[in-house]
């Protein structure tokens, strides 16, 4: 029986390149830049802004943070936050809540919205002090988060916005941490796959279709240093960063697979055999099995062939009665 080639799982290498490539995508919709966030005027308002706002978190004016000196946000102290609202139109302004979030890679890593419910009137200045407790921010992230905070409406819209990177005291078995290490495992495991793959040359022999095989581990690199330098406070991920991390270790990646002298053609890929580390071809054990099965088929019917050679050849099956006394019996001697 023909032993077919056998069948290898590429698909582990490509779903884990699908997941690294949802992440990758998973990009917020606009950066926002630093400073005040003006609303839109209302129809009939020539000043073309409705709210002028100032902002400071735990005394630090959010317009004066930078990444060379984040804001710093402990679970144990909390955050006071000071607003000063200007409103400069001729309408009546609500703002409804306060909200103070920070977001990775597009995915929000922690989030607290405080209620103020706040009217203001018609070319009025106001001003709010009030504390958001963050207890709940030790298990939500650690490290530097690029964040924000919102001014929303009744209808929870975003009024007015600025962001600020802050450095989270919270725990690395938080939300963040656990992600950043599955995002590990998954690297690890594309790296397996790799080194497994040159260890039992089968890496193919188009280096195009090698470079491929090198890229989802590129992009997990990337991904991994960036939660590492992220949870290290070395750097506060924001689109642009992270973008430029996992675009740099891929491209690396794409690179080293390329240029790697390493493969085997195509049709030797998909051969059944598997070679061992002298290069030589080791067969597969179903075919040793049926080539042993059939010596001793062979062997049997010879030594079968051979037995009843010799068991017929001891009598004679003619008319003729043959040589006197050959292969016949000797009859026992009478006693008497």
């Amino acid at each position: 029986m023909e032993v077919g080639p056998r069948r290898r799982i590429r698909g582990a290498p490509l779903i884990a390149a699908v997941v690294l490539a949802i992440l990758a995508a998973a990009v917020p919709g606009g950066s926002v830049g630093a400073g005040a966030t003006a609303v839109a005027a209302p129809e009939g308002d020539e000043d073309g802004v409705s709210l002028q706002w100032e902002a400071a978190i735990n005394g630090r004016p959010v317009a004066e943070i930078d990444a060379n000196d984040p804001v710093r946000l402990d679970p144990a102290e909390g955050a006071l936050i000071e607003l000063t609202l200007t409103n400069t139109s001729a309408e009546e302004l609500s703002i409804r809540s306060v909200r103070l979030d920070g977001k990775v890679m597009g995915l929000t890593m922690y989030n607290f919205t405080t209620r103020i419910d706040l009217l203001m009137p018609p070319d009025s200045v106001t001003t709010r002090t009030f504390d958001i407790d963050l207890i709940d921010l030790a298990g939500q992230a650690n490290g530097l988060i690029p964040s924000r905070l919102q001014l929303l409406d009744d209808e929870r819209g975003v009024v007015a916005e600025e962001s600020f990177p802050a450095d989270i005291r919270g725990s690395v078995n938080s939300v963040y941490g656990v992600f950043g290490f599955a995002v590990l495992g998954i690297t690890l495991v594309l790296l397996g796959s790799l080194l497994l793959g040159i260890r039992r040359s089968q890496m193919p022999e188009n280096r195009w279709k090698r470079a491929m095989r090198f890229l989802p581990f590129g992009i997990g690199l990337g991904f991994v240093l960036t939660f590492t330098l992220s949870a290290t406070r070395q750097l506060a991920p924001s689109a642009a960063s992270w973008t430029t991390v996992v675009l740099l270790c891929a491209a690396a990646a794409f690179a080293v697979g390329y240029f790697l002298p390493i493969g085997v053609p195509d049709d030797q890929e998909s051969a059944s055999g598997d070679v061992d580390s002298t290069g030589e071809e080791v067969q597969d054990d179903t075919e040793m099995l049926e080539t042993v099965d059939a010596d001793l088929a062979t062997a049997g019917g010879a030594a079968g062939t051979a037995r009843t050679g010799q068991s017929t050849g001891h009598y004679w099956t003619s008319g003729s009665q043959g040589q006197t006394g050959l292969d016949q019996p000797d009859a026992p001697e009478d006693d008497w």
